[in-house]
């Protein structure tokens, strides 16, 4: 009797500990991940905290220009660019994208006399301009490239905004079409930096010169440059040159003017350039002589473009192709491989394009663009890979180093 009493009562003890476990232990559901939510932009879906979030802007016509994003802003890593990124905190967050509308742009071509022979200029100077900026394409390139290409109109758009005039020309062996110095390629002739010996320093000199004894400019404003790759390294040693007021080299590392130029420069860079004259070894050189100059007392900063994924409607971005096909193209993409759980490409254009020349007809929708529309798929690709590829990315701070420079 004595031994079923204790077993009761073990068996009572067990009993209650347990029912007293369960009532004051409840099970608690993790939350690791939140909401982010976008208007008039591409980006929204739900993502793990400390997650990368990247944000777009609806694509935007001629008469459009993109103003900023209101809503959770302080997490922006630049809430005035049309794409920018921001870690995911532990909640909901909400961000809404706002276009200016503007009048729409038309660059006045002409032909100019420079030193030799005629040159291809394209320009427009707001009434009362505060000064101009000289827009340099890179190697292969030319004045009409620069003019028309899509990532340059954004630019040329967000400074004529700002009351720059715009300056566009090529260099003397796009031209003509002859390697003069035989390096294999046609481009700007970086140096020697002289307006006698070198013809491109010395067509920039005439060309500016006709403009203002025509009064359509004046040698009160202040000057600027702004170029792409071979474009960016000319725009370095061109600011430092005639001492502008600032130049911009996009994916270029300038070289050995950084040793001694007095002209404010700023390097845009791409983070996983695949040039051959730039990759992770031209932006750690751009680094180096961003800090170079810093040191020497003038004014320079650093900005490196990350890769970002592609969202559906980003091929829809220049107005050509519907949304609906930037969604079919996209989901073409998606289906083939190419692109990673998070809509990241993978690895670089070149091999896509390899692959799709070999076989067209297996990429149907692609294959029913036209040219044109088939290359700017490409370089929305380059862009979101972060290869080496003018970018707008960056307008709104290239904006505010053309107007202070690192005030």
């Amino acid at each position: 009797m004595k031994q079923l009493l204790s077993a009761i009562v073990i068996l009572g003890f067990i009993a209650c500990n347990k029912s007293s476990s369960d009532t004051l232990t409840p099970i608690v559901p993790v939350v690791d991940s939140f909401t982010v939510s976008v208007n008039n932009g591409y980006g929204a879906g739900k993502y793990k905290i400390g997650d990368t979030v990247d944000i777009f802007s609806i694509a935007y016509g001629d008469n459009q220009q993109f103003d900023k994003w209101s809503g959770d802003v302080s997490l922006l890593q630049a809430f005035e660019e049309w794409h920018t990124w921001f870690i995911m905190p532990n909640r909901n967050v909400s961000f809404t994208g706002t276009l200016k509308t503007i009048t729409p742009i038309t660059l006045n071509f002409e032909q100019i006399r420079g030193r030799d022979r005629m040159k291809p200029v394209y320009s427009y100077f707001p009434a009362g301009h505060k000064g101009f900026v000289y827009l340099l394409h890179g190697t292969g390139g030319t004045a009409q490239n620069t003019a028309t290409s899509f990532e340059f109109k954004q630019l040329i758009k967000d400074l004529v905004a700002d009351n720059f005039g715009i300056i566009i020309t090529e260099c003397e062996e796009a031209t003509t079409g002859v390697d003069a110095n035989g390096d294999g390629k046609l481009r700007w002739l970086v140096a020697p930096a002289d307006s006698v010996s070198n013809i491109d320093y010395a067509n920039i000199k005439i060309l500016t010169d006709t403009l203002y004894n025509r009064g359509i400019t004046n040698r009160s404003k202040l000057r600027f440059s702004a170029g792409m790759s071979n474009g960016g390294n000319y725009a370095a040693s061109l600011s430092a040159y005639y001492k502008h007021k600032a130049g911009v080299s996009y994916c270029a590392q300038a070289g050995a003017v950084s040793l001694t130029t007095l002209t404010p420069l700023q390097f845009c860079m791409a983070r996983y350039d695949n040039n051959e004259n730039v990759g992770s070894a031209g932006n750690a050189a751009a680094l180096s002589n961003s800090q170079t100059i810093t040191g020497r007392g003038v004014c320079s900063k650093y900005l490196i473009k990350e890769r970002a994924p592609l969202y559906a409607e980003r091929f829809a971005r220049r107005g050509d192709i519907s949304i609906a096909k930037s969604t079919a193209v996209f989901n073409e993409l998606k289906a083939k491989g190419y692109l990673t759980s998070k809509n990241y490409f993978i690895g670089f254009s070149d091999a896509f394009i390899t692959t799709y020349q070999a076989n067209p007809t297996a990429f149907p929708e692609l294959n029913s663009l036209t040219v044109l529309q088939k290359l700017f798929i490409v370089e929305q690709i380059n862009l979101s890979v972060s290869d080496h590829q003018m970018y707008s990315d960056y307008n709104k701070a290239t904006l505010k180093f053309l107007n202070t420079q690192c005030l």
